[in-house]
């Protein structure tokens, strides 16, 4: 299977796993199915969505409509089954930095594809991991991830960095993105295990 072939099957569990997380914060906060769903919208494809329309590309589950029935079934199974999956909780965790990883690779790389510069890779890259987190936090009585003091958005830079960094270097894909993805999935455990923060003023 090429690196391309695993990288979509990631995004797909990445963008499941994301619409789980925003889908169990609307259980949490008593939203209806519809509020749900939503919530699970705004974190699985918020990030790529802005992405995609910042650097004039057609929206990406526009044109694979599969991501919106993975969304709706994320939802599904959250409406039904909330209790078990809260006993998976280290299971999604695991997921969920797959999937940020994944994300940030995705919105990397495309953007790098069609001729933009390294910064705006880094910002792009950092915006299709984190921002649908952000989004939901907006609309839902969740504490937004940009006050926590975990590091996920800072995780997410740094992925994005070392792939730029990978890529210029001119390493291929096959060997970038195993490197950034297990880095990613690294730095984030250790980052929550130890309870590494970025100092405050």
């Amino acid at each position: 299977m090429k690196i391309q072939d695993v990288l979509i099957s990631i995004d797909f569990i990445g963008t499941f796993v994301f619409a789980i997380t925003g889908a169990s914060i609307g259980g949490k906060s008593n939203f209806d199915f519809f509020g749900m769903l939503f919530l699970a919208f705004l974190t699985a494809i918020g990030g790529g969505t802005i992405r995609d329309l910042i650097i004039g590309e057609p929206v990406f589950w526009t044109t694979e409509p599969i991501y919106l029935y993975l969304i709706f079934l994320a939802a599904l199974s959250i409406f039904f089954l909330m209790k078990i999956y809260e006993r998976w909780a280290r299971l999604l965790f695991f997921l969920d930095t797959l999937g940020v990883a994944t994300f940030v690779v995705i919105g990397t790389h495309k953007t790098l594809e069609l001729g933009f510069n390294s910064e705006t890779a880094l910002i792009m890259g950092t915006i299709s991991a984190v921002l649908g987190g952000i989004l939901r936090s907006a609309f839902s009585k969740e504490y937004s991830i940009l006050y926590k003091k975990e590091l996920y958005a800072t995780v997410a830079a740094a992925a994005s960095l070392l792939f730029i960094i990978l890529r210029k270097s001119g390493l291929s894909l096959d060997l970038s993105i195993p490197i950034v993805i297990a880095l990613t999935l690294t730095f984030r455990y250790l980052a929550v295990r130890f309870k590494i923060q970025l100092p405050t003023i």
